[in-house]
């Protein structure tokens, strides 16, 4: 709803408040109001973005809107539309106030519903009555109000409906007053010192009219204030926001209303304030301006004509978010009419992010100065101001003449001469000219005499000689210029007579005038200066100019000086000063006639002409015959000394007219008439030219005079001189009327001005130009006031002011003309910056001057210099302390006036002096790091690091760094490997300071540098003492990447890994990538395209071979992946290349058309993507391993060969060929990696050489048979003493498609040296091969440490690789499981798990072992499955054989999703199900059997078709490495196939060492191996073949895993709890408390003889029964022992054994053992009795030597009972069966807590806690049976002691390692 509403003028005024009674009325401004949740008033506000200040007034702020229609607010309930109350207002009592409630139905059905009256009798209705709406249909209900008394009312009418019931609010209430605002009003943002507005609505929602206060506080501003709101009428109330702080603003505003203004209604006021900031930068720079961040931005205007205007531009950009004002000013002058310098932008705003440019004027009026000015540019809150300093340059016009004499030579009377003369401008600047001669009144002439030139302009001129005497004429003529110096122009012309011929004159004799001028010799005569001449009273000089003779010879006469133009102008000799006293003079020079209406009536002038020379002269006027003014006698003789009276006479042609002239007259010695009376040349002499100017009219006294129509540019100032200087200016006058103009000085003039011409007449159009001098005396402003009358009325009178004032030399001095420095290092320099400003108008040079003294610490730059007027100039003052105190300085400025000669001495100088303060301490600097480490860094690449230095001292230090390389030693004069950004800079006190350290190392290293320091001096540059600040180091490396782990899947999967690692040249590949690359590898460091051939060009002398093998055409593709590593310490890019990849893209015409055999090879292989790599690139950071996948698509028959570029950015560079074989199918092929194969190296004198593998690979589709002729062998064996060296043990074999067999090979060398044979290996129905079979045999005496015995040369992938098969989420911890080396029948395991890093799928895996032609591996569990995101743990266990051999196998692991295993059985019990059915299902097909009628109650129901019947498939014996696409009998109803597998290959390598081998060498390791001791005989090696074959059955009885696990569980349930029994524990402890006989064991007669000499009884007993039974009882164990090693010989030597001999002699061992063991049962058993009954028997001895003897006796009977306690348990650890429990058990013990550690339930790495207890004192335990008779030795007494009792508490004792029970 719109609302049109206006203010109300009426305005009253009340209790010295103001209020504003607002009404209703039109207006053209329109808002939308809103209304107001919960009532029914309306309110709105507004914001502006305007920011600028504006007067308002109360028709801005006051408007005022009609009070809105209320309107019901209305709700629908379950499809009734009903209103959510009724209110009454205004009502009175004893009113019936009725108002409808209407009902509609808003819904598609019957609405049925029936209400309650209101409660109170206040508020009734009709009867109640059941209501039935229908859709559409609006029912009213009247509702009826009876007020009793004043008093708000409220009540209720309910409505039930069967949805439930609602109810509507019924309200009646009193008038009051009520205001409403909005509660909050958002302002917008605002720059500091700026002014933002915004408005909102008040709103009078009550009944009454209100008067309303507002109560705010700054800086926020409400209008109005107060004012009066009729109900229903709204104002508009306006809000200023003026921020003085940038800071965000809350402020609650009150509106205060109601009865005594107790009511109150508020609005939160929010702005944001933001700081004003400007950018200032120059608009079209020139070379010559300054604008730099951070330093004075200067703006050059360069060289600018006097009188014109220059402008530039200045560009403010707002980079901020607020809209920001600013001021420019100019820096107040002393004079404002001097300003050159003006911004007509005094203000304006910059909206936020925009520009505005700015222009600034330059309008110089003074000659050849360099003006400067500044201006301020302020943005609003003046936060942050930027000066702007403006330079310009005032150049005026610069005319010359082409001759500055023109000679007419002699011309004859009567007769006319003319010569040009052109004048120049050569500035580009309009210049006024004019020739200070009246022409009409003269015999020379210069045509024109007056004229304008511009820029570069010439002119020409013509100069006439019209003489009217004989005579000698001269006359310098100035040429006076607007704004510039005037010029002087010699005429000299001789007018000959047939009856006077004078002297004719040349310039040779001006030349001699102006010297005799000065001399004082041109006063005389010719003819008296020629007499002299001749009496040698005077002479001539070089010149030819006439001297008085000097004394001395060496002397210089006076010559001619310069005269400035000006002086000679002003000083000519026609006023009061002249330079030389004139010859002859003329008063007066100026007459004025007036008015003279009648030319009778005029009275002629007198005139007085003075002859000052001392010679006669004749002088003789010019005069135009139609010339008012003449002079009488026109010519006549003066004599020497003496003066002549002359009459001016005046006679105006003409009435009403102006009259003015300059009359001409020349004088000249009356000997030069003729010149027969010169006798010397040198002695003539010019004329001299008088003027004399005279004015008049002709106007009469009643008649007014013409109206002059003018220009006159005058200046305001005078220019700046020095002191008791003249200054001058010029003046233009331009005759703009058509008629003539007389202009004169009037006499009210300032007496210290003198201005020329001071009359004279201006011809229409023409300009007068007029020069005025002053001499300006002191220092304040004094202003000179002349008069110019114009037409001769004293009416047209033009004042002419100007000023001029003595420049003083004066200085205005900055900080209080003190300065203070910071403190200062010892030893070096601060500075401080002095500034002062030059006030006056002239350039003045200071010098600053230090005493000797303290030159050494203090120095200011400049010194001396030139400051330019109102120039501010800064200077830097620096001081250097020589120790360690606080310094006051007193320094002098000297200042005088510019422009002086460099030796002349200044006449006046003025000086001030300044206070310098400065403090010397003592400090140093320091680096955060003391060593700095860049860590690994790739070679001739750059990395940087900062280095932070620290200055932690008060003073400033300015430092020098210096770099210095410690390793490697710098040979090279090249640069350093290290380089710093900057090596000087300063620090401020307590401050960091950040240096960039760039190192850029040419070859692998360790690289150190140190980096010093030296503290700076900025006066002398002087270095200080260096001090070591840090050091620097850095290791150059190379990207170093391994090949860690490869793999074979699709056709290449039955390649073993070892084969693979081969066939890829893997270990040479990682040799190559090991070492450093060639320069030429270098040549390109990254991937670059840079060959425009196919075959692109090769830089590394590397070459490999990638062969894939063979597989037959379509098979899958053969896919290899590779598991490549970073094995260096800083990251790296690697990348694959084909040719392709390095070629330069050419456009088509640039390709080559032919291509070779080679090049159309790798195009097909390229183009059909036979070869492919995923991914061709990668990045690894270091330690990071990724999988590479090779693939080889076998789709053309025949070998396929690819260069490949395998790149390592700025490493290595290899050239991989990758190769590969495609076959026929059914066709045989074996695949031979080379025609070598190198055995292991093996020691000479080896009776058990190890068996050594040789692999074949079938590549073809069908098995194949080879056959290894082993006659060429025997040969071998001929050649040494009938020794096999070389023995193949399985010569024929088949191999399967896709799989390798492998050959085991046995060699035995007898010598030291290489053995070769050529063995050929047949493949039956193929080709054969010769391989040649090379091996090393070595002495290992002579080797020593380096024979190659216990390596495993093709054993070196890493063991800790991870292979995962892209788009698998399973892997194993490890990849390759290498054992190493192991003795001969060790059982080696090793624990890994298997990963599932999927989050919703569960896997199956199953383990598929292949059996070894010896040895044993199995792996447990060998299936299971794996939840998500959990692994498992697995054993892989290794039973070596008893063959010393090596083992290299790959166990494979298939793992399925379970999801798919799971449909594949329940799809495969579905077939097996329908297969079933079939079998016993027919059907009948003779159809003319009828059916027979029975009973379809009977008949089963089938819900689906009987399928055809299951035909038998023929079994095809395909490959295993692939599906080849035979065709396949159609079946209708196919076995469902198990989902593929993905497979896991863990390889397992190690090879196994005979026994006595081992210990030779790996003596330490033996003990980490678990050997069985069921040890089957030797054989020979010509049967190793044969027993191999042959599996001997165990004689013991076999046992399953389950008894074996109960078995363990048992012993570790008694284990465990024995560790959890504290009697137990108790036991022990008590145990170890019991002193031990350790010496008793070791008893001999000497020790027990000195064992009795200390004791107190000298007694020795007979031990003779003990010694004895000691000694029977080693010597059983001497022979039982012998009698072990002769059966183990005996074994040894045996040759051939039966396997029954072997069963039966071991249960004859076992029943021995059985034996023995019963039987020292038994002598346990007696033993215990004896003791019992020893323990009674010393009771019953008679004598103590009996009691003593009696004891030793029991003592060793407990010594033999120990050791055959110790026997029986070393007899029972050598059972087999015990071993392998006891392996089993701590098997079981450390997989558990390997298992929980992987679970995170143990930390295996967490340090041990260690609980200090007090110790125990409880007393030892002592048996008195067993007590020692004699005492114990000194040793044992002290160990005795120092025996600490564990505690009984199990939990505090450390539990041990598991790392301890490791094998």
């Amino acid at each position: 709803m719109l609302i049109q509403a206006a203010p109300s003028p009426v305005t009253k005024t009340r209790d010295s408040r103001e209020y504003i009674m607002t009404s209703s009325c039109l207006s053209t401004c329109t808002m939308a109001v809103p209304t107001v949740t919960g009532s029914s008033a309306a309110m709105s506000a507004c914001s502006s973005s305007n920011v600028t200040s504006r007067p308002t007034n109360s028709m801005d702020t006051q408007m005022c809107f009609p009070k809105k229609q209320e309107k019901v607010k209305k709700r629908v309930i379950w499809g009734i539309e009903v209103a959510e109350e009724l209110q009454w207002e205004g009502w009175g009592l004893g009113m019936e106030i009725t108002k409808n409630l209407v009902l509609k139905n808003l819904s598609f059905k019957i609405q049925k519903m029936k209400y309650r009256p209101p409660k109170t009798k206040f508020f009734f209705t009709v009867i109640p009555q059941p209501i039935l709406l229908s859709p559409g249909i609006t029912l009213t209900l009247p509702i009826i109000f009876r007020p009793l008394e004043e008093k708000e009312y409220m009540d209720q009418l309910w409505f039930e409906k069967a949805e439930g019931i609602f109810c509507v609010d019924l309200k009646a209430t009193l008038p009051c007053h009520n205001l409403i605002c909005p509660p909050s009003l958002q302002l917008p943002m605002c720059a500091v010192g700026d002014m933002a507005e915004a408005w909102f609505c008040l709103d009078n929602v009550g009944d009454l009219p209100t008067f309303f206060s507002w109560e705010f506080s700054s800086p926020f501003q409400m209008l109005p204030t107060t004012g009066l709101l009729d109900p229903g009428q709204t104002c508009r109330i306006k809000v200023n926001f003026q921020p003085l702080r940038p800071i965000i603003y809350e402020v609650q505003a009150t509106c205060w209303y109601g009865k005594s203004s107790k009511q109150k209604s508020s609005t939160q006021l929010q702005a944001a304030a933001k700081c004003a900031q400007l950018l200032v930068s120059i608009k079209q720079k020139r070379p010559e301006d300054q604008d730099v961040e951070g330093f004075q931005k200067v703006l050059h205007f360069g060289s600018v004509a006097v009188g014109c205007t220059a402008e530039r531009q200045i560009r403010l950009y707002n980079p901020s978010v607020v809209s920001v004002p600013f001021k420019i000013e100019v820096a107040p002058d002393m004079l404002t009419k001097d300003q050159a310098f003006w911004c007509p932008t005094a203000h304006g705003i910059v909206p936020p992010g925009e520009k505005k440019y700015v222009s600034v004027f330059f309008h110089p009026e003074t000659l050849d100065v360099r003006t400067m000015d500044y201006l301020s540019i302020m943005p609003s809150g003046g936060a942050s101001q930027t000066l702007l300093k403006v330079v310009g340059f005032c150049r005026g016009p610069d005319v010359s003449l082409q001759h500055y004499c023109i000679n007419f030579s002699w011309v004859n009377l009567g007769e006319h001469s003319e010569q040009p003369l052109w004048i120049e401008n050569k500035s580009d600047c309009t210049a006024h000219f004019q020739f200070a001669i009246d022409c009409q009144e003269s015999v020379f002439s210069i045509r024109p005499a007056f004229g304008t030139l511009v820029g570069k302009a010439r002119m020409t001129l013509h100069c006439a000689f019209q003489p009217t005497h004989p005579i000698i004429c001269f006359r310098r003529v100035a040429c006076l210029i607007h704004h510039q110096d005037p010029l002087f122009l010699d005429l000299i012309g001789t007018c000959h007579s047939d009856s006077t011929k004078p002297a004719i004159l040349r310039p040779q004799h001006l030349a001699w005038y102006r010297t005799h001028v000065v001399r004082g010799l041109t006063l005389y005569p010719p003819d008296i200066l020629g007499l002299m001449l001749s009496e040698k009273k005077l002479a001539q000089d070089k010149n030819g100019a006439l001297m008085i003779p000097m004394e001395d010879p060496e002397d210089v006469p006076p010559q001619y000086p310069l005269i400035p133009p000006m002086t000679e102008y002003f000083f000519d000799g026609t006023s009061d000063f002249a330079i030389f006293p004139p010859p002859i003079s003329i008063e007066p020079v100026e007459v004025d006639f007036g008015a003279c209406p009648r030319p009778e009536d005029t009275n002629p002038a007198p005139v007085c002409l003075m002859n000052h020379t001392k010679g006669k002269i004749t002088v003789v006027w010019t005069r135009r015959s139609d010339c008012p003014f003449w002079v009488t006698p026109e010519t006549c003789d003066v004599p020497p000394l003496k003066s002549m009276a002359m009459r001016l006479h005046f006679q105006p042609p003409h009435p009403n007219c102006l009259y003015a002239v300059e009359l001409e007259a020349f004088a000249a010695y009356k000997v030069l008439q003729s010149f027969n009376n010169i006798e010397e040349d040198c002695t003539v002499c010019p004329s001299w030219c008088l003027t004399l100017r005279a004015r008049g009219h002709s106007y009469c006294a009643a008649l007014e005079h013409h109206v002059p129509q003018y220009s006159l540019d005058a200046p305001k100032l005078f220019p700046a001189v020095s002191p008791s200087e003249p200054s001058y200016r010029s003046l233009l006058l331009i005759n703009k009327g058509s008629m003539l103009l007389t202009f004169n000085l009037a006499p009210q003039n300032s007496l210290d001005i003198s201005l020329r011409p001071s009359s004279g007449l201006v011809a229409p159009g023409a300009h007068q130009i007029f020069l005025i001098c002053t001499y300006p005396k002191g220092n304040s402003w004094k202003q000179h006031i002349f008069y110019l009358q114009f037409n001769f009325c004293p009416q047209y009178l033009k004042e002419v002011s100007m000023q001029s004032r003595e420049e003083p030399l004066q200085l205005k001095l900055d900080t209080h003309k003190s300065t203070f420095f910071k403190p200062t290092l010892v030893g070096c320099s601060s500075t401080s910056l002095f500034s002062f400003h030059n006030p006056s108008r002239l350039p003045l040079e200071f010098e600053w001057r230090v005493s000797q003294q303290h030159q050494k610490m203090l120095a200011v730059q400049p010194a001396r210099g030139l400051i330019q007027p109102n120039e501010s100039l800064t200077l830097t003052w620096t001081f250097s302390p020589l120790e360690e105190t606080k310094y006051l300085f007193r320094v002098g400025v000297w200042v005088w006036e510019a422009g002086l000669p460099p030796n002349a001495k200044p006449p006046t100088t003025t000086h001030y002096m300044i206070r310098l303060v400065g403090m010397g301490i003592t400090s140093s600097l320091s680096a955060k790091e003391k060593e700095l480490d860049f860590g690994n860094v790739t070679v001739n690449s750059q990395q940087s690091r900062l280095l932070v230095l620290r200055n932690e001292g008060n003073c400033a230090l300015c430092y020098h760094l210096s770099l210095q390389q410690c390793s490697p030693e710098d040979i090279s004069n090249g640069p350093l490997a290290l380089q710093l950004d900057r090596t000087e800079g300063r620090m401020p006190p307590r401050s960091q300071d950040t240096i960039c350290l760039t190192a850029c190392p040419n070859h692998r290293s360790q690289y150190s540098w140190t980096i010093s320091y030296s503290l700076l001096s900025h006066r002398d540059n002087k270095i200080g003492e260096k001090q070591e600040l840090c050091r620097v180091f850095l290791t150059a490396v190379y990207p170093l990447l391994s090949i860690l782990d490869v793999c074979s899947l699709g056709s290449a999967k039955g390649i073993t890994r070892k084969h693979l690692w081969r066939l890829f040249s893997l270990d040479t590949l990682n040799s190559y990538l090991a070492r450093d690359p060639t320069p030429w590898e270098l040549t390109y460091k990254v991937p670059t395209r840079h060959s425009t051939s196919q075959i692109p060009p090769v830089f590394t002398p590397l070459k490999l071979d990638f062969n894939f093998g063979a597989a037959p055409i379509e098979a899958p593709p053969s896919v290899v992946l590779l598991a490549l590593k970073n094995s260096g310490v800083v990251p790296l890019d690697w990348a694959f290349l084909f040719p392709s990849d390095q070629q330069i893209d050419l456009e088509l015409w640039a390709e080559q058309a032919e291509f070779d055999c080679t090049e159309l090879h790798q195009m097909r292989v390229q183009d059909n993507g036979i070869f492919s790599i995923s991914p061709k690139a990668g990045t690894l950071d270091p330690g990071q391993e990724q999988v590479v996948e090779f693939k080889y698509s076998h789709l053309f028959i025949g070998t396929d060969r690819l260069p490949v570029l395998f790149k390592v950015s700025h490493g290595r560079e290899i050239l991989l060929t990758f190769i590969g074989v495609t076959v026929q199918r059914e066709q045989k092929y074996v695949h031979f990696t080379s025609t070598s194969h190198h055995f292991i190296p093996v020691p000479i004198g080896d009776t058990l050489p190890p068996r050594q593998i040789y692999e074949l690979y079938n590549g073809g589709s069908v098995p194949v048979t080879y056959e290894i002729q082993t006659n060429i062998l025997s040969q071998v064996q001929e050649k040494n003493f009938n020794h096999p060296i070389f023995c193949c043990l399985n010569p024929q074999g088949e191999i399967q498609p896709g799989t390798t067999a492998q050959v085991l090979w046995i060699f035995s060398p007898i010598e030291a040296k290489t053995y070769m044979v050529d063995v050929p290996i047949h493949i039956l129905g193929w080709n054969s091969a010769i391989i040649c079979f090379q091996g090393v045999g070595y002495d290992p005496h002579v080797m020593g440490d380096t024979a190659p015995f216990h390596n495993i040369s093709w054993d070196n992938s890493s063991i800790h690789s991870r292979l995962m098969v892209p788009g698998q989420n399973v892997f194993l911890s490890q990849s390759h499981i290498s054992l190493g080396n192991i003795p001969v029948q060790s059982k080696c395991r090793r624990l890994l798990f298997l990963n599932n890093i999927s989050k919703n799928e569960t896997i199956v895996f199953v383990w598929q072992l292949k059996p070894l032609d010896f040895g044993e591996v199995s792996v447990s569990p060998m299936k299971g499955k794996v939840a998500p995101e959990e692994m498992i743990p697995l054993v892989v266990t290794l039973k070596a054989s008893v063959h010393a051999s090596f083992y290299s196998m790959d166990l494979v692991c298939k793992v399925y999703r379970q999801e798919l295993l799971k449909q594949y059985h329940k799809d495969l019990q579905e077939w097996k199900d329908e297969k079933v059915r079939q079998e016993v299902e027919f059907t009948i097909t003779d159809r003319k059997v009828k059916r027979r009628t029975y009973c379809t109650a009977c008949e089963p129901a089938r819900r689906y078709k009987t399928l055809p019947p299951i035909k038998k498939q023929q079994s095809l014996n395909r490959p295993t490495s692939w599906n080849l696409k035979i065709p396949k009998e159609e079946t209708s109803w196919p076995c469902p196939q198990p989902p593929p597998p993905g497979m896991l290959y863990l390889g397992l390598t190690a090879r196994a060492h005979a026994t006595d081998y081992f210990l030779a060498n790996f003596f330490s390791d033996f003990q980490r191996y678990f050997v069985h001791r069921e040890l089957p005989k030797r054989k020979c090696a010509k049967e190793e073949l044969e027993a191999s074959e042959k599996e001997s059955p165990d004689m013991w009885p076999p046992v399953s895993k389950q008894e074996k696990q109960l078995l363990i569980d048992c012993l570790t349930i008694i284990i465990r709890g024995l560790l959890e029994d504290k009697t137990f524990h108790e036991a022990i402890d008590q145990s170890l408390v019991e002193q031990m006989p350790y010496f008793c064991q070791f008893w001999n007669e000497q020790s027990t003889r000195f064992m009795a000499q200390n004791s107190s009884l000298p007694i020795m007993p007979d031990l003779s029964l003990s010694s004895n039974s000691w000694e029977d009882r080693e010597g059983k164990e001497q022979k039982e022992d012998k009698r072990r090693l002769g059966k183990k010989d005996g074994g040894e030597e045996e040759e051939k054994g039966e396997e029954e001999e072997e069963e039966m002699e071991e249960e004859e061992v076992e029943t021995k053992e059985e034996e023995e063991m019963s039987k020292e049962e038994e002598v346990m058993e007696e033993e215990e009795e004896k003791l019992t009954w020893t323990g009674i028997e010393p009771t019953l001895q008679p004598t103590s030597q009996e009691s003593l003897k009696w004891r030793w006796q029991q003592q060793l009977k407990v010594m033999v009972k120990e050791e055959q306690e110790q026997d029986q348990k070393e007899a029972i650890s050598r059972i087999p069966g015990f071993a392998n429990l006891q392996e089993a058990l701590l098997e079981n013990m450390i997989q558990n807590i390997l298992v929980e550690a992987s679970l995170g339930e143990v930390v295996l790495t967490s340090r041990p806690r260690v609980i200090a207890l007090p110790p125990l004192s409880f007393p030892r335990i002592r048996t008195p049976d067993l007590l020692p008779a004699a005492p114990l030795g000194p040793q044992h007494t002290e160990m005795s002691r120092l025996v600490v009792p564990p505690p009984t508490d199990s939990l505090r004792t450390p539990a041990p390692s598991p790392f301890d029970f490791l094998p």
